[in-house]
């Protein structure tokens, strides 16, 4: 089966009257683009068989930065710029970037998608409100204690 290729910005058609490429990523382009991305990931289907025969049923594929790169035909790189602009532009990635992020934890929180994704990416994006807890008791039994005393009380008695 052959795979395939993602396309790059340059295979993007000119619309008329448009220019530049740059012209042609307007934050209303990003933002009609990228509902046609995540409205075609929603509308996956797979065939199951069931006892009726086999029937087509929703499996929505999980959103991804690559994917939503993939399907604008542009890098990730330049996705990833977007992201840092200050301007609507960078605003309409944003949403689209969150969009994703949303999707894929609670995809990971309610078991549609790997639960090691939402713990991956909330610990490293969020680390002070998500993290390993390691906790360590440092208390000593009373037996322990005890032990501890008498050991001390012999080695100064020992070395007088």
């Amino acid at each position: 089966m052959k795979e395939k290729k993602c396309k790059t910005s340059s295979d993007k058609p000119r619309k008329a009257g448009i220019q530049k490429r740059e012209d042609f990523w307007s934050p209303e382009n990003i933002e009609k683009f990228s509902g046609e991305y995540f409205s075609a990931c929603d509308r996956r289907m797979k065939s199951v068989v069931t006892k009726d025969g086999v029937e087509e049923v929703p499996d929505p594929r999980p959103y991804t930065l690559e994917g939503l790169c993939c399907y604008l035909r542009i890098s990730s790189p330049t996705f990833r710029k977007w992201l840092k602009d200050p301007d609507l532009v960078g605003e309409a990635a944003r949403t689209a970037h969150q969009r994703i992020i949303a999707d894929r934890i609670e995809g990971a929180l309610s078991g549609r998608q790997h639960a090691g994704f939402a713990q991956f990416w909330l610990k490293n994006q969020d680390p002070d409100n998500y993290r390993d807890k390691v906790e360590v008791d440092h208390s000593v039994s009373g037996e322990a204690a005890n032990m501890f005393d008498a050991w001390s009380e012999m080695w100064k008695a020992s070395s007088k």
